[in-house]
């Protein structure tokens, strides 16, 4: 199978173990963001009149009862992600070890993982886009960055793999590679 040897700039290895640390230290950003986010919603509960003046102030074209199904379907998205999150800085941590030592075996969980990640967030633009309808303001926005961070799963995804296999190859001794430096 071909496999990249440069990600942008440097070698498929360097780029995995910056996407290591930079998955590693959002994560943790994440975390804590979302525990905040979690423990700051279950302690407040809007009445429909502050809904309504929220709504008006920040002059956004929603109903209260859309804003409602926002806010809830929030909340789930800061379960989802923080849980998510917490994944990411098992695997994240494996992945640096793993490239640092050459061991593939502790790249591979990251490989289930930005799939599941990839899923989540369009799962996340699918809710958006129902609830709020797909041409929403708001709906664009948030569906705008999930989008984003898809494109940036997929070549994330492919360096990865892709050091992943030229770990797997140097183990087994094989160097069929078609994209090898000539």
């Amino acid at each position: 199978m071909a496999v990249m040897e440069r990600c942008c700039c440097c070698s498929v290895r360097t780029g995995a173990l910056i996407f290591g640390a930079l998955a590693l230290i959002g994560s943790i950003l994440a975390i804590g963001r979302d525990i905040k986010d979690i423990m700051k919603t279950e302690d407040e509960y809007m009445s429909n009149e502050d809904l309504q003046s929220v709504i008006t102030g920040l002059e956004i074209d929603m109903t209260v009862t859309q804003m409602r199904t926002f806010l809830t379907t929030a909340e789930f998205t800061n379960i989802a992600d923080l849980l998510l999150s917490i994944a990411m800085v098992i695997v994240s941590g494996l992945l640096i070890f793993g490239v640092h030592k050459g061991i593939a075996k502790f790249v591979l969980p990251i490989l289930f993982l930005i799939p599941i990640d990839f899923l989540i967030r369009f799962i996340f633009v699918c809710v958006h886009s129902i609830n709020l309808g797909f041409l929403h303001p708001m709906s664009l926005t948030l569906n705008l960055a999930c989008s984003i961070g898809m494109v940036f799963d997929i070549f994330i995804w492919l360096c990865i793999f892709s050091h992943w296999q030229q770990i797997k190859d140097e183990v087994d001794g094989k160097d069929d590679n078609e994209m090898r430096r000539v």
